[in-house]
């Protein structure tokens, strides 16, 4: 028996459809034993009775076939196996904004504001929704609420699927500052608008893992979202031109995250007012391999912020008259993150000495770290980059950015050496090391032969002076041979014997008379000193 149903189109382009007092939205969202999904199809299938629903499933593992049955086309799902048939009684299709924020935060003693315990009871069974007591809502009148001081609601994974009452949300929430409405049943950008429209003090909004199709004339909405400044799209399935799609409605924002999205290319042109003003831009887990698609966001003159973690990058270049040379690209960018990346070569991060103001960095699993210990990745890195401040989320200290430099103008004073007489040759040592000429104008280290460097890789024995200044009798310089690999805590145990420091315990520090009288603390106990790189005639300074 076919069970007769009638189908209405409206301007929008989706379809309603009547069955037995039922009304079925094609194109609605609905969640079914966990999982997320389109219905795109409400009647019979085959010569099975009764009526089923057509889900096109967001796993697309999820289903069996892909909208048709059979032989008979009753659909058209995205993916080969993302569409099924269910019927009717197990799909849930959400509930209104203001409703989950009742059953989210306004029990009070086993009723809810506004809703009867009957029809919480069904809601709380219809969603799986769990219910939490809100803390001195126990000395509330029970006809009263304390809606309108939420600043703050998270509803991921509510089942929202609509705005509600007009109205309804102004009334119940007019404060609200901050609104999570990830993953739920919301299925157009309209639906977001009719929600944001009635709340006038929303700065903070994340729409992240919900199914909303970009559509013509978006910028109309823009009144629904002037006051967002802070806004979320993680895993919509959108390339970068959806994104800006999206912004147009948002004409007061600053900072957009939209990790986890299928971006591979940035399109052009960016001169978008509402981008233009973007200070902090989120592109974690997109698919970004060429750096030349960044270099099309270096003109974004607010920029400060780039999350670049988990794309496919795999080197740093910038376009630039003379290898060292600044960049005039990203010139207000201090925060850079670039973990997870397929980057193979220091000179990417020699580049990013060519940036004015880069102050943190993150570098963490690229394939360049591989061949280095934390410590020796952490010294070059530091060593090529002048203005860096925080590396992986560690403060970069005056002496350890003094350290750092000191060995990475050894590690490669033989090579520079070697170009002296060959400008081609130095030409290209500049380009790799885009720092080290103003390293070297630094510290005066270019009049230091370069076979010092050589004997020393070849002996793990080295000859220190001791010298004391606090000592009340000061005696001379003492020599001593140390083995490189010796810990510190051990020279310290040394010192102690030298000068009889009866139990206390001395404070170490280096100096390199080669290359400056700066001290350069040894305050790493169990790190041995060719953590620190002393060499032959240098002098161990020993303070209480």
């Amino acid at each position: 028996m076919i069970i007769p149903y009638i189908e209405v189109r409206f301007q929008t382009g989706t379809s309603l459809v009547m069955v037995e007092d039922k009304k079925y939205e094609i194109d609605s969202r609905i969640e079914c034993d966990g999982h997320q999904g389109t219905l795109k199809y409400v009647g019979p299938v085959g010569e099975t009775k009764g009526l089923w629903l057509g889900i096109d499933w967001d796993d697309p593992t999820r289903g069996k076939h892909n909208g048709t049955y059979e032989g008979v086309k009753y659909f058209k799902a995205r993916h080969p196996t993302s569409g099924s048939f269910i019927r009717p009684g197990k799909a849930k299709f959400g509930i209104s904004c203001p409703e989950a924020i009742k059953i989210r935060y306004g029990l009070i003693n086993d009723e809810l504001a506004g809703i009867d315990r009957d029809t919480l009871m069904s809601l709380q069974k219809d969603i799986n929704a769990p219910f939490f007591e809100v803390v001195g809502f126990s000395k509330v009148n029970r006809k009263q609420s304390k809606f309108d001081q939420l600043k703050t609601v998270w509803l991921r994974e509510q089942c929202v699927s609509t705005a509600g009452k007009p109205g309804e949300l102004k009334e119940l929430c007019p404060n609200l500052e901050e609104l999570d409405i990830s993953k739920n049943l919301i299925n157009s950008w309209q639906t977001v608008a009719d929600i944001c429209c009635q709340l006038h003090c929303l700065v903070r909004l994340n729409v992240s893992e919900n199914y909303l199709p970009i559509e013509e004339n978006m910028e109309v909405l823009k009144d629904s979202f002037f006051t967002v400044q802070y806004l979320t799209m993680a895993k919509m399935n959108y390339n970068w031109f959806d994104i800006q799609r999206c912004m147009c409605m948002f004409p007061s924002l600053q900072e957009i995250s939209v990790y986890f999205n299928i971006i591979n290319i940035i399109q052009k042109p960016l001169e978008d007012d509402n981008l233009m003003k973007i200070c902090k831009l989120t592109l974690e887990g997109n698919f970004i391999s060429s750096w030349d698609e960044i270099l099309k966001l270096g003109s974004l003159p607010c920029l400060e912020y780039l999350n670049l973690n988990s794309n496919k990058i795999d080197k740093i270049r910038f376009p630039t008259v003379e290898p060292t040379a600044k960049t005039s690209a990203f010139f207000n960018l201090q925060h850079l993150h670039i973990s997870q990346n397929n980057i193979s070569e220091w000179q990417s991060i020699s580049e990013l000495e060519k940036l004015n103001n880069l102050e943190d960095l993150k570098f963490r699993e690229n394939p360049i770290l591989k061949n280095e210990n934390l410590e020796t990745a952490r010294q070059l890195i530091i060593a090529r980059i002048s203005k860096l401040k925080s590396l992986n989320g560690t403060e970069i200290l005056h002496d350890e950015r003094r350290g750092a430099e000191f060995d990475y103008l050894k590690l490669y004073l033989t090579k520079w050496k070697e170009t002296e007489n060959n400008s081609e040759k130095r030409n290209q040592f500049i380009i790799e090391h885009p720092r080290y000429p103003a390293l070297v104008a630094e510290y005066g280290i270019s009049d230091i032969p370069s076979s010092k460097t050589k004997v020393e890789m070849i002996s793990n024995v080295i000859t220190v002076e001791f010298v004391c200044p606090d000592h009340p009798n000061q005696p001379k310089g003492i020599k001593r041979k140390l083995l490189k690999d010796m810990e510190v805590q051990k020279v310290i145990g040394l010192a102690q014997r030298l000068f009889r420091t009866g139990g206390k315990i001395p404070r170490l520090s280096f100096i390199q008379p080669d290359l400056s009288k700066d001290e350069i603390p040894l305050d790493k106990p169990l790190q041995e000193l060719s953590y620190y790189s002393i060499q032959n005639g240098d002098q161990v300074i020993v303070r209480w």
